[in-house]
């Protein structure tokens, strides 16, 4: 089952999640065409013009709204201002969840990233009831490495691997002019419920521990099979 969501605002201290505004698109194309930091390290290579960003920007809401993939928007939360993309693409039947963003250059090394995937895996395990959450990141990669080990994903296999991605997320590019090592990680809801009791329990493991957001509104259609 899939739950599409026609409002979003999860609120934390640096970053916010929303559903994307078509307006921000040319704030988006801005941050993202041609930047190669940020590039290099996606599984896309940008917009050709500020147009295909509006059309994307359109299609993201649809995808949200409809619950067949969640494109959010990563806002700023002192000023509102978009500061780049998370998603979650359905991976399988059984609801697991696949986790990607990227942070405009400007808006780095403030935070944003950790807060905006702290609200995204609350998002799927809280209100999604995801089983489990997939991310893979290139190698060398170390900061988004950080930011997943953080909220406590686990590494599925190492980087000698091969570079085999171990979630069907990433199957479909690891061949053709794009097939580079990556790192392959994951955080299932059993391992993030054991986070939160260690945390209610007070234990010291500030690492591993799980983030709410400090507002919410969320407003949902239709489940759909």
């Amino acid at each position: 089952m899939s739950v599409g969501l026609s409002r979003l605002d999860l609120r934390g201290s640096r970053a916010r999640l929303a559903v994307p505004r078509v307006e921000d698109a040319p704030e988006l194309y801005r941050m993202l065409a041609g930047r190669r930091e940020i590039l290099d390290w996606i599984e896309w290579s940008g917009p050709a013009d500020a147009e295909e960003m509006r059309a994307r920007a359109r299609h993201w809401r649809i995808d949200t709204q409809g619950g067949s993939n969640y494109q959010l928007a990563i806002l700023r939360a002192d000023s509102g201002a978009v500061a780049g993309s998370l998603s979650l693409r359905g991976v399988d039947r059984g609801g697991r969840l696949d986790l990607g963003y990227w942070i405009g250059l400007e808006h780095q090394g403030r935070g944003l990233a950790s807060d905006a995937v702290g609200l995204a895996v609350w998002l799927a395990f809280e209100a999604l009831e995801a089983p489990a959450l997939t991310a893979c990141v290139f190698e060398g990669n170390d900061v988004s490495r950080r930011v997943l080990e953080k909220h406590a994903f686990e590494q599925a296999i190492s980087a000698g691997g091969g570079g085999a991605c171990a979630t069907s997320a990433c199957a479909g590019v690891e061949q053709g002019a794009n097939a580079r090592p990556r790192w392959s990680f994951v955080l299932t809801r059993e391992r993030w419920n054991q986070a939160r009791e260690r945390a209610a329990e007070g234990t010291p493991a500030a690492a591993l521990l799980p983030q709410r957001p400090l507002g919410f509104e969320i407003a949902f259609d239709e489940l759909r099979p």
